[in-house]
């Protein structure tokens, strides 16, 4: 059964401050197999989250706000058999996080003629985790502050700043093990990255703005990063705006806390020394276009031409052993090019229609050889309807999406398993009726072509049934042999995934909002 809460509650403190509280609770705890493999087709959830917002009215409408957030989630799936005393054995697998997460934000104007702003914010994210037998126990504290001063001179917009990150990152993997081998303690990753930027946008005649801008950062394990940008707009008129920007970036990827696949305890992860930065090198085309009829009936066009280089890519490399993730910076680049298009339009009354779709390319290139990136389609689309009926305080929403084909990850060339996903769809209605004062109440259908990716395919784990590989033979090199009871030489692997498994089901919920 699937249990979701909302609550928003608004309120006033006394004549200056203004207050928003959120409170939302969802539970799905309903074991399903409809593919017969052992495994629940769907991660059981139990989550709450509350949030709340102090606005604070100054003089000159200065601006000052405070939020706080905390979430905390029991997340779990695996073998239908697994209860919470298999939590981390070889006997029955299942993967189990808790996980609880902490965030305060602020934002407050000097109190000064010029327009100075001062941000911050702190987070603190800790994860207990068991993949089989596996465990990741993780904590990571984000300290964050900025100081920006904005001024308009002439046909000059000024942005000036600067800013200071801390990151300090602890778990229990080798990523943040001693180097010492003497000394097998924990030496957390700890991070500063203090950093001073401009911008400016200048105004030419009425209808041309050209932006420019640079940023300097010392990451303190990575050294100097500079990322410059630029950006041009031409307001044709109030119904034709183009755009052009074009950019560089930089992130820096920590592997455990964005690739999970890498924790399901199937494969050892092998991370080469010294990976550097990812770079990108990006540039985008934009063109938006407004349509109002006399009737006040409108029409909206969004169209998008992008492209991104990459260099020091870090893709995971599941394809060269089965028993293995390997981790390094590409020999070669990347890629991720394409165009999208989205539409909005109302001509009928009370009711809303948006589409949008993206057509793309990404993929890396290395010894002169282009292969596209795995787990990633080259078209997708989704697309919503709205229709209202005020007499009823009903409103109908019909929403959809469509994936085309992606490169999916076999284990050897004996897997049977199909080497690219199909073309797939979920769609959804719901009806929300707001008839009773402060109430909502919604429900309808998700999945209404009630698809699942295990139509594709016979099995989507493979050796569901031996997840610690105990009826596996090996042979020197640790490769799986095929015999009588595994003959295609797979191991244990649940990195097979493209699209949610779970089939047409029915919901029901209540909105309540106090002023």
């Amino acid at each position: 059964m699937e249990t979701n809460v909302d609550i928003a509650l608004k309120a006033k403190v006394g004549k200056k401050v203004d207050l928003l509280t959120g409170i939302n609770y969802f539970n799905y705890d309903f074991k399903q197999d409809n593919n017969n493999d052992g495994f629940t087709d769907v991660t059981l959830q139990d989550r709450f989250s509350v949030f709340q917002k102090w606005n604070f009215q100054r003089k000159d409408y200065r601006l000052f706000s405070i939020a706080g957030r905390y979430v905390y989630e029991d997340r779990w799936g695996g073998e239908m058999d697994w209860d919470p005393t298999h939590r981390g054995g070889d006997s029955i697998y299942g993967e189990s996080i808790y996980t609880s997460r902490w965030e305060v934000i602020g934002k407050y104007q000097l109190p000064m003629k010029e327009k100075v702003i001062f941000s911050t914010s702190f987070n603190q994210h800790y994860q207990n985790s068991y993949y089989g037998n596996t465990s990741f126990m993780a904590n990571q504290f984000i300290g964050f502050g900025q100081l920006h001063w904005d001024k308009k001179i002439g046909k000059h917009d000024l942005l000036v700043g600067t800013s200071l990150r801390y990151v300090n990152y602890d778990d229990d993997t080798p990523a943040t093990k001693s180097a010492d081998s003497l000394n097998q303690k924990n030496k957390p990753s700890q991070t500063w990255l203090p950093g001073v930027f401009v911008q400016d946008e200048y105004g030419i005649g009425k209808k041309h703005k050209l932006l420019a801008g640079l940023r300097y950062d010392y990451n303190s394990l990575h050294g100097s990063i500079f990322t410059p940008r630029l950006g041009y707009k031409w307001s044709m008129n109030e119904n034709n705006i183009l755009r052009l920007n074009t950019g560089t970036g930089y992130r820096v990827v920590n592997i455990f806390t964005e690739d999970h696949a890498a924790l399901t305890g199937a494969r050892e992860v092998v991370i080469a020394n010294d990976i550097a930065p990812e770079q990108s090198y990006n540039a985008n085309l934009n063109f938006n276009k407004t349509i109002i009829t006399k009737k006040n009936k409108y029409f909206v066009i969004d169209a998008t031409a992008f492209y991104t280089y990459f260099t020091n890519r870090i893709i995971a490399d599941y394809e060269t052993d089965a028993n293995h993730i390997y981790y390094e910076n590409l020999d070669g680049y990347a890629i991720s090019q394409g165009i999208s298009l989205k539409i909005e339009a109302e001509f009928i009354r009370n009711l809303r229609l948006e589409a949008g779709g993206t057509l793309m390319d990404i993929s890396s290139i290395e010894n002169g050889q282009k292969q596209q990136q795995i787990l990633t389609e080259n078209f997708s689309a989704n697309w919503s309807a709205s229709y209202t009926i005020p007499k009823l305080n009903l409103s109908i929403d019909y929403t959809g999406n469509l994936y085309s084909p992606m490169r999916l990850p076999l284990l050897n060339e004996f897997d049977p398993r199909a080497q690219y996903a199909p073309w797939w769809s979920i769609q959804n209605i719901q009806l929300t009726f707001k008839g009773i004062k402060s109430f909502e109440i919604y429900g309808g259908v998700k999945n209404l072509l009630n698809w699942t990716p295990n139509k594709n395919t016979d099995f989507l784990i493979a050796r569901s049934h031996d997840p610690f590989d105990k009826e596996v033979s090996f042979d020197a090199n640790g490769n799986a042999l095929q015999t009588p009871n595994n003959p295609y030489g797979l191991t244990f692997d649940p990195s097979y995934v493209y699209a949610p498994n779970q089939g047409i089901r029915g919901f029901l919920g209540v909105r309540y909002t106090l002023d």
